[in-house]
């Protein structure tokens, strides 16, 4: 009953403890809405106005990542949640936890593919962000903003903003969740240049750091980036051959064999249909057979042509393959 006590740092930490407990439940319920009204309502407001802005900010953003934990694939009711938390951040004068909000609210609009609306908001939160210096949170938009130009199909303004994103990155300590991120995007426009092997390089050092912290979404996708340069890299050194009139055409399976990636723990531990589509795709590459590549997209739609970066590759691939069969008739 001692008021000290109710709000000491006990009480603070079974409080927290319990606002998460009570966020998980609402949205394994589906009321998603509730969350809302459990951080902006009455029932938080006690407890947010007796521990510091920091400490709130640290609250709420955890809260806002284990609602898009567990329903990742609920976008419009991510971004309806930041709406309404930031207009409660401004309505409280709390700055510190809109910035925050607002570069999770950019990433949401990202992944529903709005990115004229997620590159203004970028662009109003990196012009305070540099006035105050928060480098951790220029990181975070720094590489959102290289994802919103690379969606964008701008090359150069997306490595501009990776750059930064590194440079910021190099003054402070990166968790490696946030540092596999960094690397995958740096493999990501690597991968673009046509530059694979160091590409495979950088999906790697991230997918090794995904792997250790047992995050297998996040984890999957590194890997299926290997396997594609690996793909890649293979055709393009076939092709390369072919086309300087040496040696024809020849179909050499080491340059396009994936198996080392499927066999061992990793193959056991990634099996699935994600892991079955790249290796159909690496095996119609080694045939060179444009019949067999077509009747693996049309089996695996959603495993190769939901993502961004593996749909524009397997186009590049495509007319390799065309390529390929092309010479093939036309050589002597």
């Amino acid at each position: 009953n001692d008021p000290a006590e109710r709000h000491g740092p006990k009480a603070s930490a079974i409080k927290e403890r319990a606002v998460y407990a009570l966020a998980r439940a609402y949205c394994e319920d589906n009321r998603h809405d509730e969350v809302v009204t459990l951080l902006t309502g009455a029932a938080c407001a006690p407890f947010f106005a007796n521990i510091t802005k920091a400490k709130c900010a640290k609250v709420v953003r955890a809260v806002l990542d284990a609602v898009c934990a567990l329903a990742p694939d609920k976008l419009d009711m991510q971004a309806q949640i930041c709406h309404n938390i930031i207009a409660w951040c401004q309505a409280e004068k709390r700055s510190f936890l809109r910035q925050r909000v607002e570069a999770k609210l950019a990433s949401v609009l990202f992944q529903q593919d709005k990115y004229a609306e997620a590159l203004a908001l970028v662009d109003n939160l990196l012009l305070e962000l540099k006035k105050l210096d928060d480098k951790q949170l220029l990181v975070e938009t720094h590489l959102v903003e290289s994802k919103i130009h690379h969606g964008l199909r701008g090359m150069a303004k997306s490595k501009a903003a990776l750059t930064a994103s590194r440079t910021n990155a190099n003054a402070i300590y990166v968790a490696p969740a946030l540092q596999s991120q960094i690397d995958l995007m740096s493999g990501v426009l690597h991968c673009e240049e046509g530059d694979y092997d160091t590409a495979h390089s950088y999906f790697l050092e991230a997918f090794e750091q995904l792997d250790q912290l047992d995050d297998r979404d996040k984890a999957m996708p590194c890997l299926k980036y290997m396997m594609l340069c690996r793909i890649l890299d293979g055709l393009s050194k076939a092709l390369g051959i072919s086309a300087s009139g040496t040696m024809g055409i020849r179909s050499d399976r080491a340059e396009v064999d994936i198996s080392g990636m499927v066999s061992g723990k990793r193959g056991v531990k990634y099996a699935g249909r994600d892991m079955e589509a790249m290796s159909a795709i690496a095996a119609a590459a080694s045939e060179r057979s444009l019949k067999d590549y077509e009747a693996v997209l049309a089996k695996y739609p959603n495993e190769l042509q939901d993502d961004l970066l593996i749909r524009h590759h397997l186009k590049t691939l495509q007319e390799q393959l065309l390529e390929s069969n092309l010479i093939r008739i036309i050589e002597p």
